[in-house]
């Protein structure tokens, strides 16, 4: 018995452990400026501040109910007590189907949302790119986003802006640009801790607002917007941006199933235990 407590114990420190992740995990996205850029590229009904408010709050209910379980747990392993532990495995099942639905929901969302990335996207880019002020200014600032974060142009390549309005517009007012700036290799490129804790909770503190997509830096602007793809080399990203994006968005969704299943699978663990525990101290009750 005095094992079942210990493994039991155990158990729910881990379930508590993965309690505080999720509401690490949930106010990151909060506090994460990066995330509402690049989701506004995979949304197209609702803004991506909602959805990511919406997934926010999500991971910090769950992150709270499961730290509420794992203290539950943990003083269900102490007492051993038969009808306490009978509680604790029904709120666990409850829980496990709860975090089993929301997985399979994410899922499907992720699904969705890729099956029609491409075609929006590149729909997008030809009539609603630029900044004038009737085009789609999030949209134009997030893909400038994702240019500058991922070094890529355009959606399949940097040949994508060729036609579109932007460049029409361009060749109409004379500067014969060839790719937005965000497409030239930078001067001001993103620093490989830009999404580390510590440099976004110093942005949040010291009200750190510089968005340098939007004021790009070629290394030779000339070079960049030059025709001759030779002439251009070294100096223009010309790898597209929907590979990268879709790689990242199934990563970020990755994570979150991940770690959904091995919480689930945690929790399930415990629940033999606990039902372990349950016979044991029934049985000596009988005794």
């Amino acid at each position: 018995m005095k094992y079942l407590k210990v493994t039991l114990f155990t158990f729910n420190a881990l379930i508590w452990l993965a309690g505080c992740a999720l509401l690490a995990l949930g106010a990151w996205l909060l506090v994460d400026p990066s995330k509402d850029h690049i989701f506004n590229l995979f949304t197209s009904d609702i803004e991506s501040h909602k959805f990511i408010y919406v997934v926010s709050c999500t991971l910090l209910g769950f992150g709270s109910i499961v730290l509420s379980m794992g203290f539950f747990g943990c003083r269900a392993a102490l007492r051993g007590n038969q009808c306490t532990l009978v509680s604790y495995m029904g709120m666990m099942v409850t829980l496990i189907i709860g975090e089993l639905s929301t997985v399979a929901l994410g899922g499907f969302v992720t699904f969705r949302v890729l099956s029609s990335l491409e075609e929006r996207l590149t729909s997008k880019l030809a009539v609603d790119y630029g900044h004038d002020p009737s085009s789609d200014i999030p949209f134009s600032h997030s893909l400038d986003f994702a240019q500058y974060k991922f070094n890529c142009c355009g959606i399949h390549s940097d040949k994508d802006y060729n036609g579109t309005d932007w460049w029409r517009d361009k060749q109409v007012s004379g500067s014969r640009n060839q790719v937005p700036l965000t497409c030239c290799v930078l001067k001001n490129s993103e620093n490989k801790n830009t999404g580390s804790p510590m440099s976004v909770v110093s942005r949040v503190f010291h009200k750190d607002n510089e968005k340098p997509w939007l004021r790009p830096q070629p290394k030779d602007e000339s070079a960049c917007q030059v025709k001759d793809e030779e002439g251009h080399e070294g100096y223009r990203h010309k790898e597209g941006c929907l590979a990268k994006v879709t790689n990242w968005f199934q990563c970020e969704s990755f994570t979150l199933v991940f770690l959904g299943m091995a919480l689930a699978g945690i929790q399930t663990f415990g629940i033999i235990t606990s039902a372990f525990l349950c016979r044991t101290v029934r049985d000596m009750e009988e005794e």
